[in-house]
């Protein structure tokens, strides 16, 4: 499976927003099935970005997974990207250039791009 950081950016600030746990299937619709949205957490709760249980059961690896809150780490990428207009601008840079990116890249464009817009508002 091929990782969608706009689905991570949602998990993240679903969990973020909530003071209940989320449940997988919080996160399954028409684009995103439930092994997928599994996959992310699993990938995501490996990364040290959520804390999450996940309880396969028969042929389901996600028969029961939620994902309780985010970790330091998490907190750090979702204050970098949660500002729509910075999300945006750094997805437009990685597809225009390099096409995907590794997670840390991801966070430095962003971190990056907020720090132009912040000294552009600040006249610097």
């Amino acid at each position: 499976m091929k990782r969608d950081m706009d689905l991570v950016r949602s998990i993240m600030l679903k969990v973020a927003d909530s003071d209940e746990p989320i449940s997988i299937c919080d996160f399954v619709d028409a684009e995103h099935d439930k092994q997928l949205v599994g996959y992310h957490i699993s990938i995501m709760r490996d990364a040290g970005l959520v804390k999450a249980s996940i309880m396969p059961a028969d042929d389901d690896p996600y028969y029961s997974c939620r994902v309780s809150s985010l970790t330091w780490e998490g907190n750090d990428f979702l204050d970098v990207v949660r500002n729509e207009t910075v999300w945006e601008k750094t997805k437009s840079a990685i597809s225009k250039t390099v096409g995907s990116a590794t997670f840390e890249m991801v966070k430095s464009m962003a971190v990056k791009i907020g720090e132009a817009m912040l000294l552009a508002q600040i006249g610097i």
